[in-house]
């Protein structure tokens, strides 16, 4: 059990024998009143979109989730098929259990699956990735301060510096999705 205020996104939660993966919070003070937390909920299996509120100091239960080590093969349509690096064994993920990860996934390397009951429900990323520039204006020198964008390999669109060129690898934050530094 986890005090309301100490959730974060990302989390998953037991609600009614179900789990929901936590989209957004927000933290609601107001003037009169006892604080609560606004969640906005997906259903992990239902995919169904909910909100929630709980008071600051409700328990909440959080699912007990395991994480293995696993390579991303490929996708085929909504289908994303990742091998355990354990037994060998493949698992399917569909597109709406990855989210936003879809863009910061390559193939042949190695992610964090999250496993609740032996199935896979979730893909966690490390909190910074490298990835490759596909396709961005040409680099301007002696310009600071500006930026332009890029449009990686797997089609996430970042706001770079002007200097960054096609080919180039560069870092992005995987939960705000901005440039970091030049890998």
């Amino acid at each position: 059990m986890t005090v309301a205020t100490k959730i974060k996104k990302g989390n998953i939660i037991v609600l009614d024998g179900e789990l929901f993966k936590v989209l957004k919070l927000t933290h609601i003070t107001p003037g009169k009143g006892n604080a609560v937390v606004q969640a906005d909920l997906r259903g992990v299996k239902s995919h169904v979109k909910t909100n929630k509120r709980f008071r600051s100091s409700e328990d909440i239960e959080t699912a007990e989730i395991k994480t293995q080590k696993m390579q991303y093969l490929y996708s085929e349509n909504d289908t994303y098929f990742f091998m355990d690096q354990e037994n060998y064994e493949q698992y399917e993920l569909g597109r709406e259990l990855i989210d936003d990860a879809i863009h910061y996934i390559i193939p042949d390397n190695i992610y964090d699956v999250a496993i609740y009951d032996d199935a896979p429900i979730g893909l966690e990323l490390p909190p910074r990735v490298t990835i490759k520039v596909a396709e961005t204006d040409p680099s301007q020198k002696g310009v600071q301060g500006k930026t332009k964008p890029a449009k990686s390999e797997s089609g996430l669109v970042v706001k770079v510096p002007l200097f960054i060129q096609e080919g180039e690898s560069i870092v992005v934050n995987t939960e705000t999705g901005e440039y970091i530094e030049r890998a």
